[in-house]
């Protein structure tokens, strides 16, 4: 962290340039209101810059600007009063501005620092066919720490720039022989790799004609001659600045690219544009995607009631968010928190949507893990105990029927016993396997609840349709042909079922449900096994 010493007795002017500094520029600020502090200080640190008061307080002269240049520390002048001469003073060659206090001097300072931290260093190619003006520029140049490189002429500079590949600027005079600054600006900017180097030229011709030529041949910026040097720094913080800003913005694109899973569509849903990073999670590439509907990475799992409360929220204008299931191009899923919203024209209609996405997959497997079974790989009871109550709330909005069938294996305990756990466990992993298979909505779920028993919750239009569904899954059950020798209803493995189907409305207590459906389950049992209970009054 850069060190800026603040040498003031205003306590208001210490507390802007120690907020603002520290805050803006992330650099540490310490304060001197004394000479004998400023000596302390400067002998405990290195500043890279000082920003000091004229007037102090017990001061005599410039006995503060004699120590700082002593120390060699970079010094803008802030003062009320200011002695212009001091900036050609050559006991003070460290001064590099003086700035009248006020507000606007607070901020162009800052902006000063900030822009000689940034160009700290650099080179700077100076084109000039006066050894006089070189040198006098050189001398502006190098007090914000530039490194100055020189050459004659525009045939000379690019001699200079194929030994020198990293130019940050460039400044060039108008007239000068063998070619001026228009055919240089011309030629260099005729290469891709000179593109983002600022020029400007410096020229005591400010005709329409000629401004218009180097304005579209590419220079940054024109500078009237004789060069002023408030002029020529303004210029260049300005330039600095501007570059820096591209650079952060460049480097933010590009870290969003590589690392933010983004994308944006048409109205239709129709793939516009996708970040590398949405290509790495998809397995898709960029070429695959563009083109297709979104529709391409829809999971099986994820139901339509999601993807209509997503698509009724963006096209009202608004912004939705949620977790979202989504298909690899190899088969496999992953998960993300996406956030999607509409993009408008100048007329405030809809011309498509922008979707940012947080990669959640690991989390969403170590939920898994907790809400699944890890033997039979279908849903836990404890999964069964939170979605149960959300399934019922979710279907109040609508007239359908929640149906519960609650199922056991039938003689479990008698095949265990004859042919080991390890066949029962077998049975367990084909019969939840079997569940899964044929289940008939994306919102049907199936879950072991313990042991031997499982459970599915669906929705039905109408008991006849619920009841016709747990008939069919009883019979997919006996139709593993899972040889049961020891099962008084079949020869193969079956089960017997209590199914509860209500109204939403109907389902005030969970806990009562599930009594209901087991004692169905139980009558089922008295009755054969193998079979279906439906309540009379369900």
């Amino acid at each position: 962290m850069k060190k800026i010493l603040i040498i003031d007795n205003s306590n208001v002017t210490i507390s802007l340039f120690k907020k603002i500094l520290t805050k803006e520029l992330g650099m540490e600020v310490l304060v001197s209101k004394s000479i004998e502090d400023t000596k302390e200080l400067l002998s405990e640190h290195n500043f890279f810059m000082a920003i000091t008061n004229l007037y102090l307080l017990g001061v005599k002269g410039n006995e503060n600007l004699d120590i700082l240049a002593s120390y060699k520390v970079p010094t803008i002048l802030f003062s009320s009063q200011i002695e212009s001469e001091l900036l050609e003073d050559d006991r003070y060659p460290n001064v590099i501005d003086y700035v009248f206090k006020d507000a606007n001097g607070i901020k162009y300072i800052t902006r000063l620092i900030e822009a000689i931290e940034y160009c700290s260093y650099k080179k700077v190619l100076l084109i000039d066919d006066s050894a006089t003006t070189l040198s006098l520029t050189e001398k502006m140049l190098k007090k914000i720490s530039l490194r100055v490189l020189k050459a004659k002429d525009g045939v000379e500079a690019f001699e200079m720039l194929e030994t020198h590949n990293d130019i940050s600027l460039i400044l060039s005079d108008y007239h000068m022989p063998n070619m001026n600054g228009l055919e240089f600006v011309k030629k260099f900017r005729s290469e891709i790799k000179n593109a983002d180097i600022p020029v400007l030229i410096a020229t005591s011709e400010l005709d329409q004609a000629i401004k218009i030529q180097f304005y579209k041949y590419g220079v940054n910026d024109l500078i009237q001659k004789p060069v002023l040097e408030e002029e020529l720094k303004f210029k260049l913080i300005n330039t600095f600045l501007d570059k820096k800003r591209y650079e952060e913005n460049l480097a933010k694109s590009e870290m969003i690219e590589n690392y933010v899973i983004t994308s944006r569509t048409d109205t239709n849903g129709i793939i516009m544009n996708v970040s590398k990073a949405f290509c790495e999670i998809s397995g898709y590439s960029k070429e695959e995607l563009v083109g297709q509907n979104h529709k391409i990475l829809r999971h099986p799992d994820m139901p339509d009631a999601l993807y209509d409360a997503m698509w009724n929220t963006i096209t009202s204008g608004k912004v939705w968010r949620g977790e979202v299931k989504n298909l690899k191009k190899d088969g496999e899923y992953y998960w993300v928190d996406a956030i999607i919203e509409p993009l408008f024209d100048n007329e405030e209609n809809i011309k498509g949507y922008y979707a940012i996405r947080l990669d959640i997959t690991n989390k969403k497997k170590i939920e898994e893990i907790s809400i699944t079974d890890g033997l039979t790989n279908i849903f836990n009871r404890r999964h069964f105990n939170e979605t149960f109550p959300k399934v019922i709330k979710g279907a109040q909005r609508g007239d359908g029927l929640v149906c519960f069938l609650l199922m056991d294996i039938d003689h479990f305990k008698q095949y265990n016993d004859n042919y080991g756990h390890q066949a029962g466990d077998d049975v367990l992993i084909q019969f939840a396997a079997c569940l899964k298979a044929n289940l008939k909505r994306a919102d049907d779920i199936a879950f072991r609840l313990g042991g031997e028993e499982f459970g599915i919750v669906y929705k039905a239009d109408d008991k006849g349709s619920a009841l016709e569904f747990a008939k069919e899954i009883r019979q997919k059950i006996e139709d593993l042909h899972m040889r049961h020798e020891y099962n008084s209803a079949s020869e193969y493995v079956t089960a017997s079922m209590g199914l509860v189907c209500k109204s939403a409305d109907e389902m005030k207590d969970i806990d009562a449900i599930f009594k209901e459906a087991d004692d169905l389950l139980y009558e089922a049992k008295k009755s054969g096994r193998n079979q279906v209970k439906l309540a009379s009054n369900s």
